[in-house]
């Protein structure tokens, strides 16, 4: 085999691993906007120019047939790019979204480092959603010590009810005060006047008018976006990237 043609094969099981992580990064850890928003995208990025491009260039360097040292060269190759993808997919993983959290006038996006270990202990929960972030409702707490410490983390750290998984309900049941406190979509039309376009592209994506929906804002780091909800239901339908508020 060539040099040549052992990059290629090189390349193509690489562009097949990195095919698989993106899926898993854009559509379930992190679907869209959230890696641009968190700012993942960095090292999602790095863990495709490591894997895709700079180990097939290394084979096609190190190849030669019939070198002594050809398989302990490939497997130092090889090493170098699972070690490399791991700390990439740890990282991922460890900063994932996995609440989405209505407030009833707004929504929250919460990250894994977000929840601390004595709230989650609190819950009902083992452990944090794996597979994208888990769509839930709020309710504040009766007690006024916990009180007290949603409106210290609300105050000092900008958080709120999401940040509590003790105090999440099922978002269904949150479904007439959602509504209620929704905007209509000709308000987030005034509100980005010059990207009308843009706003007409994203519904009609969907199949979907400007009496079918509502929004309400969203906060994701410190980017603010748009959730567009069913007028009807409550339904989330999806995260557009639009000014929800002056």
């Amino acid at each position: 085999m060539s040099r040549f043609r052992a990059a290629l094969v090189h390349l193509l099981i690489s562009a097949l691993v990195g095919l698989a992580l993106f899926a898993m990064v854009w559509w379930v850890w992190y679907p869209a906007p959230m890696l641009f928003a968190i700012g993942g995208q960095s090292i999602f990025f790095l863990i495709v120019a490591i894997d895709v491009l700079i180990g097939p260039v290394l084979t096609l360097v190190v190849f030669k047939s019939g070198k002594r040292t050809l398989k302990f060269d490939l497997a130092v190759i090889a090493l170098l790019q699972v070690a490399a993808m791991m700390y990439g997919v740890r990282s991922l993983l460890e900063a994932r979204p996995v609440f989405l959290a209505a407030l009833g006038d707004k929504f929250q996006v919460i990250q894994a480092p977000e929840i601390a270990d004595l709230n989650l202990a609190k819950s009902k929960l083992t452990h944090l959603p794996w597979f994208g972030p888990r769509l839930v409702g709020t309710a504040p707490p009766t007690d006024r010590l916990a009180l007290d410490e949603v409106a210290g983390v609300t105050q000092l750290a900008g958080g709120g009810l999401g940040h509590f998984p003790q105090f999440h309900v099922p978002y269904s049941s949150m479904k007439d005060e959602i509504l209620a406190k929704s905007k209509p979509i000709s308000e987030l039309r005034n509100l980005n006047k010059d990207r009308s376009a843009e706003i007409d592209q994203w519904i009609a994506s969907y199949g979907l008018t400007d009496e079918q929906i509502r929004y309400q804002p969203v906060q994701i780091v410190a980017t603010d976006y748009a959730v567009i909800i069913d007028a009807k239901s409550a339904a989330v339908i999806g995260i557009a990237p639009f000014k929800p508020w002056l």
